[in-house]
């Protein structure tokens, strides 16, 4: 999508649909809706004084522009109460202007800056997150579909205020390159299994390779060489064995330790033996939705020239049942010396970041870590699909991941890692138990991973219940949301 700032008077911006936008309760509309208002002669007042139009919260009230109006169509979008608009909803509100734009199969929208005025954002901010709802509503996954869907291809930021023209230039520029990390993860994880099995999204992460990006990948072998078993025995029943991508962006100092991303990379998860029930066993492509967020932090990274260090340490493996497969019983010795007992091997996501999480910290020598992945169902039943879990082992890095999660949009919350959780994880015959039991099962996920970031500044966040909707939600389409990319790289970019 094409983006541009037009600066100057409403009514001469061209497009096939103009955007303005009204809070909920007011009366009479003012500012750009009233200059549009009186363009129309009067019909969004008409509206509002009917009941037709009240300005909810992505309600949408569609004209015809008539002969005052360059425009073809002027759509006035409910920003709901005042009090409650945030820079995340000003994203969310992208959405409603993109589905108007597909139902009427036009591609050039204008729009003013919702929230810049009234709303009190500044107006780098505000074009941000209007930019990156754009660019994430407009985002479509139609690879395996005989007819496309046609997205808007252009949009225009109407502006009055010249002053303000640089800023919004660079707000967008910023959405562009945070939202084409956001896509490719979302691509990642949308692409059906069988054509993303562990050599494909390796293949994948190669093709971020070049300028400050370098991509490394071990194939079984060197994983086996390198003690790395809780990642090599889940890959074991596959036909296609694992890998581990190692992504790193240079754009720090040379002797600057880089922060590590570490992905959960499982392409497709049956359960192993300990075979899920086949009702929703298709959405489980999604299970390597971390992997696709840490090669998206790259990207993004990369768009935006960040000045740091960073490395994606991403372990990928299907997890299928056969004669060859991993079982439960079986004792594992880790990458880091520890032995885990396996109780099933549908906890398998945490054998692999738990090697993934020694290799950022022994090989490859990292300041601090987060991992992302799809962990547990027990962090859906805590928090649904409207937040992410977090836990980690440092409180100033939770503190700022919690800052960057309010700046970010994308919702983090803290669950608590308590001494006496690690309780439930002992076993009578390894050092550790890959699963505690039915209680506090998030938690007790988050506090094995703890066993091995040892001293290493570490947050988990498990993205189990926001990496996939069923349905429209928060602003996403139906499929997968690239969950923790906005994130992951705000904390970055403060």
């Amino acid at each position: 999508m094409k983006t541009s700032v037009f600066v100057g008077d409403l009514a001469d911006v061209k497009a096939d649909i103009l955007v303005v936008n009204l809070f909920e309760g007011v009366k009479e509309p003012g500012g750009a809706t009233k200059r549009a208002d009186a363009l129309l002669g009067g019909k969004i007042q008409e509206a509002i004084s009917l009941g037709e139009f009240t300005g909810k919260f992505g309600e949408t009230l569609l004209l015809p522009a008539g002969e005052g109006i360059k425009a073809r169509w002027v759509l006035v979008l409910g920003l709901g109460k005042k009090e409650g608009l945030t820079l995340d909803r000003v994203r969310h509100l992208s959405l409603y202007p993109v589905k108007t734009a597909r139902k009427l199969g036009k591609r050039r929208i204008a729009t003013v800056l919702h929230g810049a005025g009234a709303g009190g954002f500044r107006a780098e901010d505000a074009a941000y997150f209007l930019g990156l709802g754009y660019f994430l509503s407009a985002y479509s996954y139609d690879a395996y579909k005989e007819r496309k869907e046609k997205s808007p291809a252009e949009l225009v930021v109407v502006e009055v205020d010249r002053s303000k023209k640089g800023e919004i230039d660079d707000g967008l520029k910023r959405a562009r390159a945070v939202a084409e990390g956001v896509n490719f993860a979302r691509d990642l994880v949308n692409t059906p299994p069988m054509y993303l099995r562990p050599s494909d999204l390796a293949r994948k992460a190669k093709g971020l390779a070049g300028g400050k990006v370098s991509v490394r990948v071990l194939d079984e072998k060197e994983i086996k060489k390198l003690g790395m078993n809780g990642l090599y025995s889940v890959g074991m029943g596959s036909s296609s064995p694992p890998r581990l991508i190692v992504a790193t962006y240079r754009g720090g100092k040379a002797k600057e330790k880089p922060f590590a991303v570490v992905g959960k990379g499982v392409t497709f998860d049956t359960g192993g033996i300990s075979l899920k029930k086949w009702e929703g066993m298709d959405r489980m492509k999604y299970d390597m939705a971390g992997a696709a967020c840490a090669l998206g932090v790259i990207k993004a990274a990369s768009e935006l020239g960040l000045k740091r260090n960073v490395v994606a340490v991403v372990p990928v493996a299907e997890n299928m049942p056969s004669g060859n497969a991993y079982r439960p019983g079986d004792v594992i010795r880790m990458m880091s010396g520890k032995t885990v007992e396996v109780l099933t091997t549908d906890a398998e996501g945490r054998l692999i970041l738990a090697d993934a999480i020694t290799y950022a910290r022994k090989k490859v020598g990292v300041s601090a870590i987060v991992d992302v992945a799809t962990l547990t169902g027990a962090c859906v039943v805590a928090l649904g699909g409207l937040a992410m879990g977090m836990m980690g082992n440092d409180r100033s890095l939770l503190d700022a991941f919690r800052q960057a999660s309010d700046r970010s949009g994308e919702r983090a919350w803290e669950l608590p890692l308590y001494e006496e959780y690690g309780d439930q994880l002992r076993s009578e015959v390894a050092d550790l138990k890959n699963i505690g039991g039915p209680e506090a099962g998030a938690i007790t996920a988050g506090f094995f991973l703890k066993h091995f970031a040892e001293d290493t500044p570490w947050v988990h966040l498990d993205i189990a219940g926001v990496a996939w909707t069923e349905k429209e939600r928060l602003g996403y389409a139906p499929g997968a949301t690239g969950a923790g990319v906005r994130l992951i790289t705000e904390y970055l970019r403060s």
